[in-house]
C-alpha cells in the first residue's frame, strides 16, 4: 500500500494531543533527512478542538509514501506522540 494519510488520535477520548505544528515541523525535517525524494511531499492539520486529531498527508503531487518510507514517518510519529494510535490510510501499490 502506498500510504497517502496518516492519523494520529489520542489513546482515550478523555485525552487530547498537545498543539503539533512545531513537532510536526521537525519531525517533518527528521523525515527528510531520510527520505529527501519526499522533499517537499508532506503536509498536515490538526483539528482545532479536542482531542486534537492530526493527519499527516501527502501534498502537491507526491503520489504516496513507499513502504520502508510509512514505515519511518509511523515510527517517527509514534515516538513523537506516546500512547497515541496511528493509523496508515493508502492505495494499493502495484
Amino acid at each position: 500500500m502506498k500510504v497517502m494519510t496518516l492519523w494520529v488520535k489520542p489513546q482515550s477520548s478523555v485525552d487530547s494531543l498537545p498543539e503539533a505544528e512545531g513537532l510536526l515541523a521537525d519531525l517533518i525535517q527528521a523525515f527528510y533527512e531520510y527520505f529527501p525524494e519526499y522533499e517537499g511531499c508532506l503536509g498536515f492539520s490538526q483539528s482545532p478542538r479536542r482531542p486534537r486529531y492530526l493527519f499527516l498527508y501527502m501534498a502537491g503531487p507526491c503520489l504516496g509514501l513507499y513502504p520502508e518510507a510509512a514505515r519511518h514517518l509511523e515510527a517517527l510519529l509514534r515516538a513523537a506522540f506516546p500512547g497515541a494510535e496511528v493509523r496508515k490510510y493508502g492505495k494499493p501499490w502495484p
